[in-house]
């Protein structure tokens, strides 16, 4: 029986509009299906003016595999850190109605390596086009490992795309997992594994120089007409298959592109580039003897034919001709295979430019009718936007009552206070209860570093302070330690949050606090602040997706202070534990050691302590921050000892396990 996600899935059509509502694409046509679903071209609705680009729309069936969605969701993170002409460019990763899965990329025009060996085209390129090609695809290689410092493990003909401008666009870094479990689902081997090294038959993780290896196979397929290896093949075979000298290589060439199918991957290249240089240069050498099987009369001529770049090429020619030959490369092939002669150019030409205008007049009309269409789900939205605001605001009146209310059980909401000098309180601590949650970017609207969203179970109990710590709190710890005050910034002290202090003045004073006390006071971990900042919520913000006035301050909350200055602490609703601010007002310090990604991170919701801790993580955002920045899942970092008029902090507490503590 078709599921919701089939029935979407399978009735897509040109003018189609997908994604989230925060970015949006429209469907232009579907131009093939590969391993992973449909990949489409469209226009991305979400700037101002339409970007075509190329949409990856996976089959939902992929989606029922958690380890897809997670090799997915590194692949964006990686792939998104790339900038090179001849790096397939990503855009991001987005939803459909919370169903369809799909990636953004920037244009493709449909032309894979693999088609063009497969379709024989590419027997018929000349020496300078190989060559312009294969130096393309080394340079990618290179830099992607320079980039992210790991294989790119699925290298092959389906993975490199040849554009009309810009040649060579390597895609699919890091999609291996991926790959595997869409060949498991199709039970059909995928083209990919012809060009696997030996040791990816074994569970270690590949070096670099797997993809050394994979690299030659290509070299070696673009010079015989056919692959070295089949699909098929294990590693047994890798290893004992002699392969055959392609004509186009002297002995010399030969021997050196022999070295990148070394069995030990520490005998190969560490780089594309250097092997093909290598191979680039030795072309001067003596040519090599005419081969056994070849007929009399070839045999001959064998000693006049051009030898695979017999002439020396300096370094900076090659350098130059890597940026120079993108676009011709790219361009010649897609003519030389499509057109062959200049009439049928002209007459191609003149039916894009009709087609072209065409289309701009569809645009026109399909822009004015979403206008249209967005001008009436505004008015409607503000109408459920104000029966919404009723409802929030008899749920808060009824949470007010509950927070009056002292629950006998440790793990229910329990609001206290210690006892300081002179009479003078600590913040106001409320007991959170334990639980699980997912932390990160669930919607996929927001930064890399917020990504793999993944569970945290929350065993501990702990308690974290109502509100962000204030002036009256902090400076009742710098006089009676002889600290200089923090500037206000003319903005008064009193119940506003404290603002213009580093991370090491947070620790400072949990760790007074915790001295004075005898309770062990300190810094929340990323996670804890995360949990409650969601208090039990997977969207945007603790009250949904969407900014709403009256909710929080920061550069375009709808508030007296937005972009001007801190608000007094508690000014708007608690969320639904009874945490005021946690989204907006200040930026908070919290314990962790900042990582880009969310790889590796603790699932029992401690902190991240690994590494140098050059910078500690700041969540929440602030009165200065556009409203995407004080999203619950955004994250920044920023070194311990800096501080601004924008950063606060809010503070945790340890509880006893035990009944009776």
């Amino acid at each position: 029986m078709a599921t919701p996600s089939d029935l979407i899935y399978d009735k897509l059509e040109p003018g189609q509009v997908i994604g989230p509502d925060h970015h949006q694409f429209r469907l232009t046509s579907q131009f093939q299906t590969n391993r992973f679903g449909q990949l489409w071209y469209a226009e991305d609705l979400s700037t101002s003016r339409s970007v075509p680009v190329t949409l990856q729309i996976f089959d939902p069936a992929l989606l029922k595999h958690q380890g897809f969605i997670d090799s997915a969701q590194k692949h964006i993170v990686l792939s998104k850190k790339f900038k090179h002409p001849h790096l397939a460019e990503y855009y991001g990763m987005f939803r459909h109605k919370g169903i369809l899965l799909f990636f953004a990329v920037e244009l493709m025009d449909g032309l894979t390596l693999e088609k063009l060996l497969n379709s024989g085209q590419a027997n018929k390129l000349k020496d300078n086009q190989k060559k312009g090609l294969l130096q393309q695809l080394a340079t990618a290689i290179d830099t992607a490992h320079a980039g992210a410092g790991q294989a790119h493990k699925g290298i092959c003909p389906a993975s490199i795309f040849i554009n009309k401008q810009g040649g060579v666009k390597l895609a699919n870094f890091a999609f291996d997992e991926a790959m595997t479990i869409a060949d498991e689902m199709s039970n059909i081997p995928s083209s990919h594994l012809a060009y696997q090294a030996p040791e990816s038959f074994h569970p270690n993780p590949v070096t670099v120089e797997a993809d050394i290896y994979a690299f030659a196979c290509i070299v070696y397929q673009l010079l015989s007409g056919k692959a070295p290896f089949l699909a098929t093949d294990d590693e047994s075979t890798r290893v004992r298959k002699e392969l055959k000298r392609p004509s186009a290589l002297n002995p010399e060439q030969w021997e050196i592109l022999q070295s990148a199918f070394a069995t030990d991957p520490e005998q190969r290249p560490r780089q594309a580039t250097q092997l093909f240089k290598n191979i680039i240069e030795a072309g001067d050498k003596k040519e090599p003897q005419p081969e056994d099987d070849i007929p009399e009369p070839l045999q001959e001529d064998s000693s006049q034919r051009r030898r695979f770049w017999p002439i020396r090429v300096p370094d900076w020619a090659i350098s130059a001709l890597i940026f120079i030959s993108g676009f011709l490369l790219g361009f010649t092939i897609a003519f030389f295979i499509g057109l062959d002669n200049t009439g049928k150019v002209e007459v191609a030409l003149d039916q894009v430019r009709t087609e072209l205008q065409l289309a701009r007049e569809d645009i026109a009309a399909l822009q004015q009718t979403l206008r249209t269409e967005r001008q009436d789900r505004a008015l409607e939205t503000e109408t459920l936007r104000n029966e919404l605001q009723n409802k929030a605001d008899e749920a808060q009146s009824l949470h007010k009552e509950l927070m009056d209310v002292k629950f006998a059980d440790p793990d229910k909401l329990t609001v206290f206070t210690d006892q300081l000098d002179d009479g003078f309180k600590g913040p106001q601590m409320i007991i959170i209860p334990r639980g699980s949650f997912i932390m990160g970017d669930q919607k996929l609207v927001g930064d890399d570093n917020e990504l793999p969203a993944h569970q945290v179970t929350i065993s501990h109990r702990f308690a974290l302070s109502r509100n962000e710590v204030t002036f009256n709190d902090y400076d009742y710890y710098a006089r009676s330690m002889g600290r200089p005050l923090p500037s206000d910034e003319g903005w008064g002290r009193g119940n506003r949050p404290v603002i213009n202090v580093s991370w090491k003045d947070a620790k400072a004073y949990v760790q007074w606090l915790a001295l004075l006390t005898g309770q062990p006071y300190r810094l929340p971990t990323e996670a804890e602040w995360e949990y409650v900042a969601r208090a039990g919520t997977d969207t945007n913000y603790w009250w949904g997706d969407e900014l709403e006035t009256e909710r929080a301050v920061c550069g375009e909350c709808g508030t007296e202070w937005d972009g001007k200055k801190t608000a007094p602490v508690a000014s708007f609703p608690p969320n639904s534990w009874g945490i005021h601010d946690m989204n907006g007002n200040v930026d908070e310090w919290v314990e962790d050691c900042y990582q880009d990604s969310y790889f590796g991170a603790p699932e029992d919701g401690s902190a991240m302590i690994d590494g140098d801790c050059e910078f500690r993580v700041m969540r929440g955002g602030s009165w200065f921050d556009i409203g995407r920045v004080i999203r619950s899942s955004s994250r920044y970092r920023h070194l311990p000892d800096s501080s601004k008029n924008s950063w606060g902090f809010r503070i945790a507490l340890d509880l006893s396990d035990k009944p009776n503590e």
